[in-house]
């Protein structure tokens, strides 16, 4: 006797020390569940997936928390007064971002699409999106921001789907003690009313509390140094399952011992025999909640996953009722159950005894009466979960009341956006990549209970005009009409062109290169006549030298005229070999002028030097004026086959004219029929490389058109300059003779 009751003893030092080291070492159980207690999904999961994505993605995402700042003015617009203070808070943001720790930050001054979605459309709530960096608690973010988002005038409040887990995290802790507090009462009432007793119920949940407080230090160690499996809702099992079977055993336990008292048995026999008889039943089924328990930590799920703990809890939990409540039994003795003083056994009840007796005299009216009673259950139960956390806080939270707001004005997705991330192998900025994406947008968009999306292709939540075929058609259509115009002013070009070329006086220029052949013979002779004297001389080439500069400027500005005639000739009419060839003729006759002329003023330079000089000088200029008249008979009939090509290159020009004019036809059909294709294509995004194509020739076209526009305004410059040259000529020949 005295060594059992010297053992049970030793149990309860023993249980006690246990708890004051489990209370001693106790991590910080609220900063555990908020860093490592959050829900988590398997690393397959799509969401999880999408995280990866984010972190890997750049454009400071990774590791990140998404915080929204409302600017609120309740109904009514924002005043002029109350946007300039929120832009000076979106200021001091952009200013202070590393004391806030904002990687980035979207506010409605940005841009026309960012305007867009972050003021509502009756002007009275503004948004400001925060990417924060996870380098504090977010306690300490929200208390931060929300001290810097405070502007006068408007109601501010900061939130994010971050900010309220963080709430929940709380308001769960906070619905944990109130649990704890209600329990205790209630187990309190049932072991009352069961024993009528108060000391029991003590007894019964003090030996559940030191349960509880070691399992809770246990579990929240292995947390803190192993990583171990914990969510939001583990110290609520923990709670709930120790003090519900924690509670039956004790029951078990304490009606077993009281009918072994009624036998006579001391307490200590008592007590012994209880553990025998009640405790076997005790663990086995504690050892089966304790597989099952166990069995959770192989799911994948955080929160099943975090079960591991009740299983520990339960453990611990078999130990204290299997080796302290021997100690208060063998102590208490009878006492335990004060003020009863007779004891009839084991406690029964005539209600159950009666129905169980029934049930098994009668099972099919049993069953029947058990399914009348489940019936309107069953058939009431509409299996809808909600998995809306926002419902289980409290409407003063801050946070949920700019969520609200948000919610009012803007959406639920304003505030809490869902991401639809897209990887490929490949880079997507391409027309067929940028298709599917557009036409992904447009289906999400027809989504029930989907307000907005936004994408690469409607950045603003809004089609891009400028991406879609009606537009890129208008675009196509004003080119043609462009191209029209050009192809008139063509026409016209080329309508004067040919009419100088059937003015030009190509046969008074050759009369006037004859006469300049005569001259040039008059001259040969004179030369003769001026050995008569050396005055006579003298004037007769002062004279000469005069007339020869003179026909030497004129025979410049031709040879520069029938430069310009030959390079427009050949961009104009480069398939016309007659007119190439005539014109070839007509500037090598030039060239031959050009160089008996150099001649000639080389020897009337040498006549001049001195008298002694002059038979030879003569006689040189003699040779070559000689050179002249020849030169000049070829471009007499250079200048003659050219008027007599002259019709051919006038037909020329009318054909080319006849064509331009078929080419302004066909190029006006073009642009109607652009115009009705523009009309008939909806806002669809189609396949517009073949529109592009179209439109690349048509620029082309327009260019080579431009080009042909300047050749033929150069074609009607060059036949000037020929006239021009050809009337030097005649003048100049006319002052020889």
């Amino acid at each position: 006797m005295k060594g059992s009751r010297r053992r049970f003893t030793i149990q309860a030092i023993i249980w006690l020390v246990v708890m004051v080291a489990a209370i001693i070492f106790l991590p910080n159980v609220s900063s555990l569940v908020r860093d490592k207690g959050q829900t988590k999904l398997p690393s397959s999961a799509k969401s999880q997936v999408a995280q990866v994505i984010q972190n890997h993605w750049g454009r400071n995402q990774n590791n990140t928390r998404q915080v929204v700042v409302v600017f609120n003015n309740g109904d009514s617009p924002l005043t002029a007064d109350q946007k300039q203070a929120i832009d000076g808070t979106i200021k001091h943001f952009k200013d202070q971002k590393s004391k806030y720790h904002v990687k980035s930050m979207t506010a409605a001054s940005d841009n026309a699409a960012a305007k867009k979605q972050l003021i509502s459309k009756d002007k009275s709530t503004e948004l400001l999106q925060l990417m924060v960096g996870k380098k504090q608690t977010v306690a300490n973010m929200t208390k931060n921001i929300t001290d810097g988002a405070k502007t006068a005038g408007v109601k501010t409040y900061v939130t994010g789907s971050d900010i309220l887990n963080d709430d929940f995290t709380q308001e769960t802790e906070a619905g944990i003690q109130k649990t704890e507090i209600i329990t205790v009462i209630f187990i309190f009432i049932v072991l009352t009313l069961v024993f009528r007793s108060p000391i029991t119920p003590l007894v019964s949940l003090l030996s559940v509390g030191v349960s509880f407080i070691i399992s809770l230090s246990v579990v929240m160690n292995l947390v803190d140094k192993f990583n171990f499996p914990l969510s939001n809702f583990t110290q609520v099992f923990m709670v709930v399952v120790l003090f519900g079977i924690g509670t039956d055993y004790n029951i078990l336990m304490f009606d077993q011992f009281k009918e072994e008292l009624s036998h006579g048995d001391s307490p200590v026999a008592a007590t012994g025999r209880a553990l025998k008889i009640a405790g076997r039943t005790i663990l086995y089924s504690g050892s089966s909640l304790l597989i099952g328990f166990s069995a959770l930590g192989l799911a994948n799920f955080s929160i099943y996953k975090s079960a591991v703990g009740v299983a520990i809890a339960v453990a611990i939990l078999l130990l204290v009722l299997l080796t302290l409540n021997p100690f208060f039994m063998a102590l208490l003795g009878p006492r335990l159950f004060w003020p009863t003083k007779k004891f009839a056994g084991g406690s029964t009840s005539k209600m159950w005894h009666g129905i169980a007796a029934s049930s098994v005299r009668y099972p099919i009216i049993a069953l029947v009466v058990v399914l009348g009673v489940s019936l309107p259950f069953i058939l009431t139960y509409n299996n809808q979960l909600n998995y809306d956390t926002l419902a289980e806080l409290n409407d003063s939270i801050p946070a949920k009341k700019g969520f609200k707001v948000v919610q009012d004005h803007f959406s639920k997705g304003t505030a809490e956006p869902s991401t639809l991330y897209i990887k490929t192998d490949h880079a997507l900025n391409n027309e067929k990549d940028l298709k599917l994406i557009d036409s992904l947008t447009k289906q999400l968009q027809k989504v029930k209970g989907v307000k907005t999306v936004a994408s690469v292709t409607q950045p603003g939540g809004s089609e891009v005009s400028q991406l879609y075929v009606n537009d890129q058609l208008g675009t196509v259509t004003s080119g043609m009409k462009s191209a029209g115009k050009g192809l008139t002013k063509i026409g016209s070009g080329l309508d004067s062109a040919n009419s100088k070329l059937k003015s030009a006086n190509m046969s008074d220029s050759a009369k006037s290169a004859k006469k300049l052949a005569d001259g040039a013979d008059e001259v040969a002779s004179g030369v003769v006549s001026y050995t008569d004297g050396v005055y006579t001389v003298n004037n007769g080439l002062n004279q000469l030298n005069s007339k020869t500069g003179t026909l030497s400027s004129g025979v410049n500005k031709l040879v520069s005229g029938s430069g310009q005639v030959t390079s427009g000739a050949n961009t104009v009419a480069s398939g016309n070999s007659t007119l190439a060839s005539s014109l070839i003729t007509y500037t090598n006759g030039v060239y031959t002028v050009n160089s008996g002329l150099n001649q000639l003023n080389s020897k009337t330079g040498t006549l001049s030097s001195g008298v002694n000089k002059l038979a030879t000088g003569a006689n040189s200029l003699s040779s070559g004026l000689t050179t002249v008249f020849s030169g000049t008979q070829t471009l007499s009939n250079g200048l003659s086959e050219l008027n007599d090509k002259k019709s051919s290159i006038s037909s020329g020009t009318g054909q080319l004219t006849a064509s331009i004019a078929e080419l302004q036809q066909g190029s006006a059909s073009l642009s109607e029929n652009l115009a009705a294709l523009e009309k008939s294509v909806s806002g669809n995004s189609i396949d517009t490389s073949k529109l592009e194509t179209l439109t690349s020739n048509l620029n082309t076209i327009n260019a080579n058109l431009q080009k042909l526009v300047t050749s033929s305004d150069s074609v009607t410059s060059n036949i000037a300059s020929v006239n021009k040259a050809a009337t030097l000529f005649s003048d100049s020949s006319d002052k020889m003779s």
